[in-house]
């Protein structure tokens, strides 16, 4: 009762995904507006949609990656053709696929879009779904986690976040309320 975790942004996902992993051994956790929590709405995209995209949106227009008073700052695809100059070891994208995709050949992760086109790797994202969408974890293990978890999760976030975390948000208390979770 006296470990309790909080974290924002990836230190939000960080301590979300601690607490529903290790429901016996903490508290109780407080992320504010966590990396996607549920990867059918990653930055605002569903990952899990038949030829997902991260650049387009079925019709075409850019998925926004970040907005201000509800404005686009930039797009998911302008941000990413900056972070391919960094290379493979730097940048946002490339940090979500460090910490949820399988290692390929050389130990590096395996993309989960291509960086050319946006197209999503859907065996990829499979894998994203089974071992670190917390929304799938918690439906699919809530009979066994509800003694030691229901109560101890208090995640907090924007109606409006910049990085539209709080799209991943809602449909996680949508979960929770459907397990009849508290």
């Amino acid at each position: 009762s006296g470990r309790l975790l909080t974290g924002h942004s990836s230190g939000g996902w960080a301590a979300l995904w601690l607490q529903v992993t290790y429901p016996k051994l903490l508290g109780g956790a407080w992320p504010t507006s966590p990396d996607p929590s549920d990867f059918h709405d990653f930055l605002g995209i569903n990952l899990y949609a038949p030829n997902a995209n991260v650049y387009r949106k079925p019709d075409g227009t850019p998925w926004p990656l970040a907005r201000d008073k509800g404005e686009m700052l930039v797009a998911v695809e302008d941000f990413t053709r900056r972070e391919v100059v960094v290379g493979e070891y730097g940048g946002q994208m490339a940090s979500f696929e460090w910490v949820f995709s399988p290692r390929g050949a050389g130990g590096l992760p395996v993309p989960m879009f291509d960086r050319t086109t946006g197209a999503v790797d859907s065996a990829v994202i499979a894998y994203w779904k089974e071992h670190y969408d917390v929304a799938e974890r918690l439906h699919r293990h809530w009979p066994e986690f509800r003694r030691d978890l229901d109560g101890k999760i208090h995640l907090t976030v924007g109606s409006a976040d910049t990085f539209y975390l709080d799209g991943a948000a809602h449909l996680l208390e949508a979960t929770m309320k459907g397990l009849g979770a508290k």
